[in-house]
């Protein structure tokens, strides 16, 4: 009976007080201040005003530079990942879940403008429309399984040409079938290093029954540097749902995709990105950047006009435009750098981008963020500047740049001249190396006088390969790139390895010059092989077996069974010849 009387009574309440304030509204009239006895009227968001709560300012941390911090530990499982469907708008977490109010958002950079650059609303912003639809997350196709590609034979032979000796493959093959976890990750490491893509059949095989998460990541990282499409069926498989692997295994598939432009991830890799899972989010970015297209850049540009977003992720985010060249972006990113405001680092990506994306209405855009106060700023303008090498006011600033205050901007510059082919940047060059006091510029400078190859940069180089004055520490790097470059100054060099081997103070540029040697196969390199061979320095004995080892020189070998007769001779290097001459003891 109380139940059937209850709305009834409640009605006869509402009415008689509605009468009583009809009743007073004459004496009332002028007094607004007074509320209603009742109010049926609520918040649009269905929110009472006394749930309201207000949001706290955030403090910023400060940071050298930003980070997001590795871990092996598998990260949790969103609740939402059991719903998601093949091509499911619904899939993503940022349509169905709206942001937190009082969450703080990630701050922790150096500069601290971005308390106010990062709440501009995403209404304040350049309008950006496209024709072409954004891509959507969700589960992914696995491709269909497939065998690793044959080897290029090329490769293989040159691989080949580096065994110590004829077993030297087939003791690589059974360390892959039984070997421990850590021989085999040292093994392929190996591979990888020089370039080796002989054993890619053998292990596929080990990695279809791997349990032990080192293996995988290091075959990940061996069929990365074939760019082999031989496991993305296992990689677009584990993206679809990460969450119960470690992190390592995951990274090495993001790079692993787009390294080989899995486009088949695509789906499932927005989804990672809509999860919101830090531990994937850079990753995952990166990795959209390099297999995604036009719907994918419309996705970015989307992306990027949310409000929640953390200046880490608006700086991968940004970057990632730039990389596909997602003009649609355009308006946004020029907003950005231009926002004195704004977080710089935010402003850095944003400039790098802009100069990324190749339109030539960046350059004065760019040309004008050169002027900023902040060096690391003035860095990423170079970086955004190099991509315009026929364009001379992008030319005059890089340059300019070489003269630069701070040593970074003048690093980004002097590698700028390099990759634009800036034959002009010579003299600046030059003297960097003569009197910069940063060893990393005069580094730089080298490098870049070695790749731009003019007679006044080749002269100089050999010359300080001569000069007495010069130290050993550049002498060690233009011995590098000349040799590198194999067109001038190999005289010399061979010249200074052996006043080097006369002097055993100048033993670190020995032993540089020695290694840089035993990178090529050249029969003018004969004669300072066999003096190395010929020390009774047991590491520069070493490094004249690496010089037999590239070059097979048949005069060698007497000198190096004469080193594994003598009993008193280093343990190692008589192992090492042994194993290389394959000698059998009697």
């Amino acid at each position: 009976m109380k139940k059937r009387f209850l709305f009834p009574a409640f009605f006869l309440i509402l009415s008689l007080s509605v009468a009583h304030a009809q009743a007073s509204g004459a004496d009332n009239a002028d007094d607004s201040s007074e509320a209603p006895l009742f109010s049926l009227d609520m918040p649009d968001n269905g929110v009472s005003e006394l749930e309201k709560t207000e949001v706290p300012e955030s403090n910023p941390f400060t940071e050298a530079e930003p980070s997001v911090p590795a871990t092996e530990e598998a990260s949790p499982k969103p609740d939402s990942m059991q719903d998601v469907s093949d091509g499911d708008s619904s899939a993503s977490v940022v349509e169905e879940v709206a942001p937190e109010s009082d969450s703080v958002p990630d701050t922790s950079f150096e500069d601290k403008s971005s308390e106010s650059g990062a709440e501009k609303s995403s209404s304040e912003r350049p309008s950006k429309k496209s024709s072409v639809e954004a891509s959507k997350g969700g589960i992914a196709k696995v491709p269909a399984a497939k065998r690793p590609q044959k080897p290029d034979p090329e490769k293989a032979s040159a691989a080949a040409e580096k065994d110590e000796n004829d077993k030297t493959a087939d003791e690589h093959r059974n360390t892959i079938k039984y070997g421990l976890p850590s021989e085999i990750s040292a093994l392929v490491d190996t591979l990888i290093k020089n370039d080796d893509p002989r054993f890619s059949d053998e292990l596929y095989d080990v990695f279809q029954s791997a349990k032990n998460n080192t293996i995988k990541e290091r075959i990940l990282a061996y069929f990365t540097k074939f760019k082999d499409p031989c496991l993305e069926d296992f990689a677009v498989n584990l993206l679809n749902d990460p969450y119960d692997e470690s992190l390592g295994v995951v990274k090495a598939c993001f790079q692993y995709i787009s390294a080989v432009k899995t486009s088949a991830a695509v789906p499932a890799v927005i989804s990672l990105i809509e999860s919101e899972n830090e531990s994937y989010f850079n990753d995952a970015i990166s990795a959209l950047g390099e297999i995604g297209g036009p719907g994918e850049a419309v996705f970015l540009m989307e992306y990027l006009d949310r409000d929640d977003l953390t200046d880490a992720q608006r700086q991968t985010l940004m970057r990632t435009s730039g990389k596909m060249q997602a003009v649609e972006t355009w308006d946004y990113l020029v907003d950005v750098l231009e926002n004195e405001d704004e977080n710089t680092f935010v402003r850095m990506y944003a400039a790098e981008s802009l100069g990324m994306m190749g339109k030539k209405e960046a350059v004065p855009v760019l040309v004008e963020a050169f002027n900023a106060t902040d060096p690391n700023l003035r860095q990423y303008v170079i970086k955004g500047l190099v991509n315009f090498p026929d364009d001379d006011e992008a030319k005059t600033t890089v340059i300019q740049g070489i003269r630069d205050e701070h040593w970074r901007v003048r690093q980004e510059a002097i590698r700028g001249a390099k990759e634009m082919g800036l034959t002009d940047a010579v003299p600046f060059l030059i003297y960097r190396v003569q009197n910069d006091s940063e060893r990393v510029i005069k580094e730089e400078s080298v490098k870049a006088l070695a790749s731009l190859g003019t007679k006044e940069a080749d002269d100089f180089l050999v010359s300080q390969i001569t000069d007495k004055k010069v130290g050993d520490s550049i002498k060690k790097k233009v011995v590098e790139v000349l040799l590198e470059g194999g067109k001038v100054g190999e005289k010399e060099i061979l010249a200074l390895a052996d006043e080097c081997l006369d002097d055993d103070r100048r033993k670190d540029l020995r032993y540089a010059i020695g290694k840089e040697l035993a990178k090529y196969k050249r029969s003018q390199y004969q004669d300072v092989c066999l003096r190395y061979l010929a020390s009774k320095d047991a590491s520069t004995i070493g490094i004249g077996i690496d010089i037999y080892r590239t070059n097979k020189f048949s005069a060698a070998e007497d000198i190096m069974r004469g080193i594994y007769a003598d009993k008193r001779a280093n343990s190692g290097v008589r192992n090492r010849i042994k194993k290389m001459l394959e000698i059998e003891d009697d």
